[in-house]
């Protein structure tokens, strides 16, 4: 009974590699379509090798990075929080799913213009 059950990415149905602590994630080409509530496509990432989370729109330049805990955006229309992953990376999982942020140090832009994360 080592084996894990089977899970399917929220986004598109297919099937992809379970991950305990994700139990419910959106697969990469998912996440790629990551936007705002205007559909502008955003690109996520961490802030160095050692983690942290950022993220920008995929049509300004890299100074425009956004550093912040995690971004809740839309993923084929459907509120989704991407964040950093435990061991590097970063993870899209349906908001309300498993993931439930703080809501410090989060960005949300569901809407039409980005709300900055509210100050601890």
């Amino acid at each position: 009974m080592d084996e894990l059950p089977g899970h399917f990415c929220p986004g598109c149905g297919v099937e992809r590699k379970a991950f305990l602590r994700y139990p419910w994630h959106f697969c990469n080409d998912c996440r790629a379509l990551a936007c705002d509530g205007a559909g502008r496509r955003i690109d996520c990432f961490n802030t160095d090798w050692g983690g942290g989370f950022c993220w920008r729109y995929v049509d300004e330049t890299e100074e425009a990075l956004r550093t912040c805990r995690g971004v809740i955006a839309l993923i084929k229309g459907r509120p989704a929080y991407l964040h950093e992953a435990r061991f590097g990376g970063v993870v899209a999982e349906p908001l309300g799913s498993m993931s439930n942020p703080r809501p410090e140090g989060v960005c949300k832009i569901t809407g039409t213009e980005p709300v900055a994360p509210p100050k601890r």
